[in-house]
């Protein structure tokens, strides 16, 4: 607990102490902490040292302050390179994070002239179109639009998608091993949420999304699929290195 007499101060030894109560589960990624006025009592301490102990743990990006909502445990990140090439489901298995997919749509459409140049197919050419809402932690935090040629993995539109990773499916039809086997064009922009986003996420007001599109290509250099991702801003944090190009999601468990 709390030493008067140390050397270490007081909004140091506050930090730690909640740090420690953090990682023992006594909170819980996503839960509030107490209110200053609680833990000023519990730590018998100023509230200035609270505030300055909370700003020390915002600033190791173990606590989150939300403007008149209070304080929440973040939850913690996964990383994933650009330069490897793996999916959704990939990166949130290997990071132990609870993830599934509802399948929103999930149906033949017609490919128009964007599409059909992007992966070189001709005006009208049929598509696979999936439409995913991926969780996180039971929480949407994605929407996610696939356009397949038909041609080629039509055999998608006729079975069961639920909670199924795409690539998964693709390999166990075809024998690809698509992971090890592609690379991607990527763009990212900014965005706020149109009104058909916020009732499938959950949100009771406008927010900042990422939307990243994608056309993934096999090594061969033959398109494989479009993929635009509607990600929520508070939740997803990208960033870049020039030895690695990587791909950083902050989740939070609201």
């Amino acid at each position: 607990m709390i030493k008067l007499n140390s050397a270490i101060p007081l909004y140091q030894q506050v930090a730690e102490d909640l740090k420690n109560r953090i990682e023992q589960g006594e909170f819980c990624s996503g839960q509030s902490i107490p209110s200053e006025a609680k833990l000023c009592e519990q730590y018998e301490v100023s509230r200035i040292t609270i505030r300055n102990a909370i700003a020390e743990l915002v600033e190791q990006e173990i606590l989150v302050k939300y403007q008149g909502k209070g304080v929440f445990v973040r939850t913690p990140k996964i990383s994933s390179s650009l330069t490897t090439f793996k999916g959704f489901t990939y990166f949130c298995q290997e990071n132990h994070i609870k993830t599934y997919t509802k399948i929103l749509e999930n149906k033949v459409v017609s490919a128009n002239a964007v599409m059909a140049k992007k992966l070189e197919l001709k005006d009208g050419e049929k598509l696979v179109y999936l439409k995913r809402l991926r969780h996180v932690n039971d929480r949407p935090v994605m929407i996610e639009h696939v356009y397949l040629p038909y041609s080629k993995y039509g055999f998608l539109s006729k079975i069961d998608m639920e909670n199924c990773s795409l690539y998964e499916k693709i390999t166990e039809k075809t024998g690809l091993q698509i992971e090890d086997n592609c690379y991607t064009s990527i763009m990212l922009e900014t965005n706020i949420t149109t009104e058909e986003e916020i009732v499938l996420m959950g949100l009771s007001e406008l927010d900042a999304v990422f939307v990243l599109t994608e056309t993934v290509y096999l090594n061969t250099g033959n398109p494989l699929h479009i993929t635009k991702q509607v990600l929520l801003g508070d939740y997803f944090k990208f960033f870049m290195s020039n030895k690695v190009n990587q791909l950083s999601m902050n989740w939070k468990k609201m």
